[in-house]
């Protein structure tokens, strides 16, 4: 291939990152391919009154952010899928965003 012919850097990395999009009658999974594989180091919410963020950071030194518009409530479970069947092993309290009742 030559050099002329052979995709940018930033389009191979646009090319990785492309989210994944599984439509259902009333809901949607989103999935983010570019960060299997990674091993999480933390996961870390912000709220204040004009920004809301999720941010993943994994081992690797990367982090994958989740920017969330005002006014919502965020549940919080771990669940087990091992049996094929979601079992939760914990809850959080809900969170809302700040300026939300808090």
């Amino acid at each position: 291939m030559t050099a002329s012919t052979k995709p940018s850097k930033t389009n191979r990395i646009r090319a990785k990152q492309k989210i994944v999009e599984r439509k259902f009658p009333g809901r949607k999974f989103i999935e983010f391919p570019g960060v299997k594989g990674r091993t999480v180091e933390k996961i870390e919410m912000f709220t204040a009154a004009e920004h809301h963020s999720i941010t993943v950071a994994f081992q690797d030194k990367t982090v994958l952010v989740l920017a969330l518009e005002p006014g919502f409530t965020l549940q919080v479970r771990l669940e087990s899928l091992k049996s094929g069947n979601a079992k939760v092993i914990r809850r959080w309290r809900r969170i809302r965003s700040a300026g939300e009742g808090e």
